[in-house]
């Protein structure tokens, strides 16, 4: 997401979700129907996809995963434009 686009609020809002609140805000928002909804909904375009593709193995490289399933995750994905 572009917060630029939001207006003069942008920096204003980059600079809150950097904090632990705004982070935890962010992170119940997600957690919420509401926001899976909105995840979905992005996830279901090709901008979303390409944005979840470009941050997934940054996401997979915080997470417990067994031994080489990151490292077969990040095989399976299309190779980026």
């Amino acid at each position: 997401m572009n917060f630029g686009d939001i207006g003069s609020m942008g920096g204003a809002v980059a600079g809150y979700i950097a904090t632990p609140e705004g982070q935890d805000a962010v992170k119940k928002f997600l957690a919420s129907p509401e926001g899976i909804t909105l995840l979905k909904d992005f996830a279901g375009t090709a901008a979303g996809q390409n944005t979840m593709l470009s941050i997934l193995p940054t996401v997979l490289g915080g997470l417990n995963l067994p031994a080489g399933a990151t490292d077969m995750i990040k095989a399976a994905l299309p190779p980026q434009q």
